[in-house]
């Protein structure tokens, strides 16, 4: 087989963040579970495994200067451009490799043992020798108490497009076609059989095949392909998966998704009651992902989980504090979550934002606030609604200790990726030394963080670099949904935007310790 064996290349994986990786998110996530996480107010040595082209690493490496990272691909393609990146921004603490999982596996690369293994649209993409490479790497270099995040497509939700996703991977077993072609062929084929009216598509409004359908007309052709075209790609099952894991030692946790942690928002009390007398965490999960007809999960393991008393875990939860990631007008107490929409608690919430729009603050200074108190909410459940917030992507969690770390690193980084912006939307992220993670962000947004880190204070100024970014990148101007075409209402709109951003988003990103600055004194 070829050197890619089976694996889409010759196409770029669209570039991506994701948040869910985060040392922090991970760390808070074995605390909300109840399960010791690993400390992050020391040096700490993390790993991601399949890196794209590099920007998740690129972030949490400059958010928490602290760690040491490693990222490895073995497409060419997204080494250069990851490594191009670490060294505009002088990221020291960041090594991008270029190597196989065999490789890795096998110890050929000189790596020390990790506390943070990740990996994002990669183990179920991988043919099922690369997944024992990946196991095999994680026996070798996790260490006893470090925390593994895996995601993958599941079963049973995938059930109903296997068909789908079969027609598609036959395109790609031709090499001598271009991935945008075997893409495009796959896609009339898919088109043809639904105006015949195949019947293996006529039930495609009930299931999730619909989705995945109408996905194939939206999605970007370099996301088709690597979703569609590998020919090692498999759904899989989340008992096969946690008992792979557990062959190397490896404890399942729980759902790096926080809301999922919140049953009784999601599931009836007789579901919850058939989870309770399942015999052990493998089996609850099968039936979970039955109730809830999965098809994607992301999930935390650890290399020896130890549970904590109730004493521990608030030891850690006083050492967690939260903030806003978005500004006042976007707040909104109806979060849409992978569980669905919830509303939260009012009597809870408000408060918390009320203080979190001012300053981040500590979960025991929320706690303490007199209207929380009073109505006897404690730690724990200002803790929950922070979990909640944190998933509705609101708000975050972060460890206090990042408050001294440094910030110079997570500057650069925003730097670079700001003046990216001028010419490529690809990067769409900024790093919070602070939260120790990153925050979406928008084109508009990063031009014009660009254009105050070079001293252009006021919004107005900012305008012509925002049309400038827009027209080179065929980009739409929309107000409300609608896309402008008349000159002069592009530009009242983004005259309007500049100050949104000035007065919204730029306060948020002050207090993430991220508000830009210039590259000179």
């Amino acid at each position: 087989m070829e050197w890619s064996n089976g694996y889409v290349h010759g196409i770029d994986y669209p570039v991506s963040f994701f948040a869910e990786q985060s040392p922090v998110h991970l760390s808070v996530g074995c605390v909300i579970l109840g399960v010791e996480p690993v400390p992050l107010d020391r040096p700490f040595t993390y790993m991601e495994l399949g890196c794209g082209q590099g920007l998740t690493s690129a972030v949490l490496a400059a958010a928490n200067p602290q760690g040491r990272f490693y990222a490895v691909d073995f497409l060419p393609t997204h080494v250069q451009t990851a490594r191009e990146m670490v060294d505009a921004a002088s990221l020291d603490n960041l090594t991008v490799l270029e190597c196989s999982f065999e490789q890795m596996a096998g110890g050929e690369v000189d790596l020390p043992q990790f506390d943070f293994v990740t990996m994002y649209g990669v183990y179920s993409w991988v043919d099922a020798t690369n997944r024992q490479y990946i196991a095999e790497f994680l026996r070798r270099y996790l260490k006893p108490g470090g925390i593994a995040y895996l995601n993958y497509n599941a079963m049973p939700g995938w059930s109903s497009a296997l068909s789908l996703q079969r027609l598609l991977r036959e395109f790609g077993r031709d090499s001598t076609q271009s991935c945008e072609r075997q893409v495009a062929q796959g896609c009339a084929l898919v088109g043809a059989l639904r105006d015949q009216n195949a019947a293996a598509f006529a039930r495609a409004a009930s299931d999730g095949l619909g989705l995945r359908l109408e996905m194939l007309g939206g999605k970007h052709v370099d996301y088709l392909a690597h979703e569609y075209l590998n020919q090692g790609w498999d759904a899989l099952y989340s008992i096969d998966v946690i008992q792979a894991m557990a062959a190397v030692k490896l404890d399942y946790v729980g759902s790096a998704l926080l809301e999922n942690s919140f049953a009784e928002l999601y599931l009836t009390q007789g579901q919850r009651d058939l989870l309770a007398g399942l015999p052990n965490s493998a089996m609850r999960e099968l039936a979970w992902d039955h109730l809830r007809n999965s098809s994607f999960r992301e999930d935390i393991y650890v290399r020896g989980a130890r549970m904590m008393s109730p004493a521990r875990r608030d030891a850690w939860l006083e050492r967690c504090g939260v903030a806003l990631t978005l500004p006042r007008s976007r707040i909104n107490l109806e979060l849409t979550l992978v569980i669905g929409k919830i509303n939260a608690d009012a009597r809870l919430a408000d408060p918390m934002i009320e203080a979190l729009l001012e300053r981040p603050h500590s979960l025991v200074e929320l706690a303490a606030l007199p209207e929380i108190r009073s109505r006897g909410y404690g730690l724990r459940e200002v803790a929950s609604m922070a979990s909640l917030l944190m998933a509705g992507r609101q708000a975050s969690i972060f460890f206090l200790s990042a408050a001294g770390n440094d910030q110079a690193p997570a500057a650069r980084l925003n730097r670079v990726i700001a003046a990216r912006s001028r010419e490529c939307d690809h990067f769409q992220a900024l790093a919070s030394p602070l939260l120790g993670n990153g925050v979406k962000s928008s084109l508009l947004q990063r031009v014009a963080y660009d254009q105050a880190g070079h001293a252009v204070l006021q919004p107005e100024g900012w305008v012509q670099a925002m049309a400038q970014a827009v027209q080179r990148q065929g980009a739409k101007v929309e107000r409300a949904g609608v896309a402008l075409e008349a000159p002069h209402e592009i530009d009242a709109e983004l005259r309007y935007l500049a100050e949104a951003i000035a007065e919204q988003r730029m306060p948020v990103w002050r207090n993430l310790n991220m508000a830009p600055q210039s590259a000179t004194p």
